[in-house]
């Protein structure tokens, strides 16, 4: 199997529904810059996430993209983990790959991109789960994807 590029996640940009992904202080808002779109809201205390159980492949990597809208301006930024975790047939946590941010206010309402580059699944995964869990302030998601790259490949060629 080759690592396909393509977004293993479902509705990754909220096409006017939340579903497949779940949480709880969660809600679809317009989206603030592109008209006619709609965004996840999450405050304080939110959980949104999504599990994937399609064949992972073990011989890629996943980058996990998504973009965050800060729209408040205080001197304390808001805080989002973004976490892939690999679990097993039984649900339980085989690997985590967390990453920690906090977006800044900008001055032009604009989406801010970030990605994470997680290892490849233990060969006994069976489930990928996307989670993003805001600690403090509020923010938009969107535009989130999963998709297999091949950096061994690409390592390659920068050598």
């Amino acid at each position: 199997m080759s690592c396909s590029r393509k977004n293993i996640l479902s509705n990754g940009s909220f096409q006017k529904v939340l579903s497949p992904w779940r949480g709880r202080k969660i809600r679809l808002i317009a989206n603030p810059v592109r008209r006619g779109d709609t965004s996840v809201a999450m405050k304080a205390g939110s959980l949104l996430y999504q599990n994937v159980q399609k064949p992972l492949n073990t011989d890629c990597s996943y980058y996990l993209f998504f973009r965050i809208f800060n729209n408040r301006r205080k001197s304390n930024p808001p805080q989002l983990f973004a976490t892939v975790a690999y679990l097993d047939g039984r649900n339980r946590l085989l690997r985590i790959t967390p990453l920690l941010v906090e977006p800044p206010y900008p001055r032009t309402p604009h989406f801010t991109s970030y990605f994470a580059i997680v290892s490849p699944p233990p060969t006994y995964a069976r489930t990928l789960s996307v989670i993003f869990s805001l600690r403090r302030g509020s923010v938009l998601v969107d535009y989130i994807s999963v998709s297999a790259r091949d950096l061994s490949r690409r390592a390659s060629h920068m050598s």
